[in-house]
């Protein structure tokens, strides 16, 4: 067959899209309609299989306008350091808009009391990580009841909760001047007081953080440090304020109890399913040996409460936010320090989340470098992580800019294939799928930067595209499972990218190309088995012809410009 009819397919590979998509609107109908609320507590999902849909509370959905302001100074829909009005009802209205993309989890920022107003540095802590009472719900975001209607509602979809903790800090109270001394941690001590009148958290023990008072100081909840200056440094890494963030004693018994009795009960009250853990790279490796598996009677691990509510599977992803350069692994290796077993077998963290295979794609795909920079990083991937099937990958995130913000919406569409067809648990940041290139603006009209307008639009361009794309995934199982291979890249510019995924005899090709024209793919002898038959599966742009190994095992076709191709692999696959 000629280039020229490769590039313009035959009428079996629009069969073959039209079943696709019908299969995805079989898989994930976009209007799921009311649904039944389910068990508080529900057995794990392998979550291998599962796509995760990552909401900021505060800019997601407004369901309650009632809890928008708290009468502080800290709620401002048209300012961006401000509180703007999500809240966790809003979470659950929008949940036939969740699941008709095809997630099935959703993880939200986290929904604890939080310093909603710091006069000092003039931002507010609506997005969740300033916590002034890990055990308690924001006001901003509803109550615990809502909290656990919410997973409920989750749980009666056949959907799981996933709950950010942080654990490294609390909100900004501490604040200590140049004259700092370390052993000293009265001088250069002072207290910022926020706009609720507070000075500390109001949770215990989190709330003796006054270093004047000697009884506090021997306590020792805090580190009693000030802001990090060399993040070389291990003692400032993992002692010291990140940010103004007041650092606690992660290695004080009682710290470590109060997370476990903490984070243990939103598992019991509320039925969260996963952790995702802010920060854990400012932690000691061994805080999460303990905050895991400790044998406390009254205050257990939470792996150990996890199963007594029968979560067998339950998993912990930290985030460490380290992202290598091209070629090199320094940062991938320091991270999964996290997810390995300590000496004596017990497991730490179960999974990190995959900052260095995002600073790929988005070098490849956004930035246009060449693809070899991900091939390789896709085979080392494989080799410094322990359980790659379990760390959650993503094109953008709520702490670096929008993948659009330097990319384009096809390069875009190139990135959310890629991470659908390797090994990790794919995240979509809330917006991706409606175009969004700035960070943190609202989804609903009356929020911050949101235009006046709503945004759930089910027919946006995007959200379609990301709609199929996940039913690509979840209806091949070897995806999920399955191993890369990488076959063909470019080591000077923009080009192709090819790589199969092989799982218990099943195998699919996936095939990209980054460049501004169209390239010859060709893959070597002994790719394939000979003669090997390919079904097309998906394609970014339109139907896609079916392809055939030649007699020795090679292949060679058509890449049309910002192509993104998968076919299915009859026969054995290659040795």
């Amino acid at each position: 067959m000629s280039m020229r009819k490769r590039f313009q397919g035959p009428r079996r590979a629009k069969c073959c899209a039209a079943r696709g998509a019908l299969r995805a609107a079989l898989l994930f109908p976009l209007a799921a309609g009311a649904q039944t609320p389910g068990a508080l507590h529900v057995p794990s999902p392998d979550w291998r299989d599962a796509v995760i849909y990552f909401v900021m509370i505060d800019r997601f959905a407004d369901g309650d306008p009632g809890n928008n302001d708290q009468g502080k100074g800290e709620y401002d829909p048209r300012d961006h350091r401000r509180y703007s009005g999500g809240d966790l009802r809003g979470v659950q209205q929008r949940l036939d808009y969740i699941q008709g993309l095809g997630a099935t989890a959703v993880w939200i920022t986290p929904p604890v009391a939080n310093q909603w107003w710091n006069p000092d540095t003039r931002y507010g802590g609506y997005h969740g990580y300033w916590a002034t009472d890990f055990s308690a719900v924001d006001a901003h975001y509803g109550t615990l009841a809502d909290y656990q209607a919410l997973s409920r509602a989750l749980h009666g979809r056949g959907m799981y909760l996933v709950q950010d903790i942080v654990v490294n800090h609390t909100a900004n109270f501490i604040r200590y001047d140049r004259r700092w001394k370390a052993g000293e941690p009265a001088r250069g001590f002072s207290l910022i007081t926020d706009s609720q009148g507070q000075h500390a958290p109001t949770q215990a023990p989190f709330d003796r953080n006054d270093a004047r008072d000697p009884v506090q100081r021997s306590e020792a909840i805090y580190h009693w440090t000030p802001d990090i200056t060399d993040y070389e440094v291990r003692d400032q890494y993992v002692n010291w304020q990140l940010a103004g963030l007041d650092d606690l004693n992660t290695e004080n018994p009682v710290v470590r109890r109060a997370m476990r009795q903490t984070y243990g009960d939103w598992i019991r009250k509320v039925g969260v399913d996963a952790f995702r853990v802010d920060t854990a790279l400012h932690v000691p490796e061994d805080f999460f040996e303990d905050f895991m598996h400790a044998g406390d009677a009254q205050a257990p691990g939470i792996a150990t409460v996890a199963r007594q509510t029968g979560r067998e599977r339950f998993i912990a992803f930290g985030e460490a936010f380290k992202v290598d350069k091209a070629f090199q692994d320094t940062q991938a290796r320091r991270i999964e320090v996290y997810a390995t077993p300590a000496a004596d077998g017990t497991r730490r963290l179960d999974s990190v989340l995959n900052f260095s295979l995002y600073g790929a794609t988005l070098d490849v795909f956004a930035k246009r470098q060449p693809t070899a920079e991900l091939a390789w990083r896709i085979d080392n991937m494989m080799q410094v992580h322990a359980r790659p099937h379990l760390m959650p990958s993503f094109v953008d995130n709520h702490d670096v800019d929008r993948f659009l913000a330097s990319g384009s919406q096809a390069a875009l569409k190139q990135a959310l294939l890629a991470i659908m067809t390797l090994p990790g648990i794919p995240v979509i940041y809330y917006g991706t799928e409606q175009g969004f290139d700035k960070r943190r603006p609202a989804m609903f009209a009356t929020g911050v930067d949101a235009g006046g307008r709503d945004h759930y639009d089910t027919q946006a361009p995007l959200y379609r595209y990301l709609h199929e794309a996940i039913a690509l995934r979840r209806s091949h199982p070897v995806l999920s499972r399955g191993t890369p291979r990488v076959l063909a890249s470019d080591a000077k510019a923009a080009g192709v990218l090819a790589y199969t995924m092989q799982h218990e005899g099943h195998q699919l090709l996936v095939a990209f190309n980054t460049a501004d024209k169209a390239q010859v793919l060709t893959l070597p002898a002994g790719s394939f088995s000979a003669s090997a038959r390919m079904h097309s599966v998906f394609a970014i742009h339109g139907a896609t012809p079916d392809q055939a190994a030649d007699a020795q095992g090679g292949l060679q076709t058509l890449l049309p410009p910002g192509a993104g191709q998968v076919w299915e692999v009859e026969g054995p696959a290659a040795r």
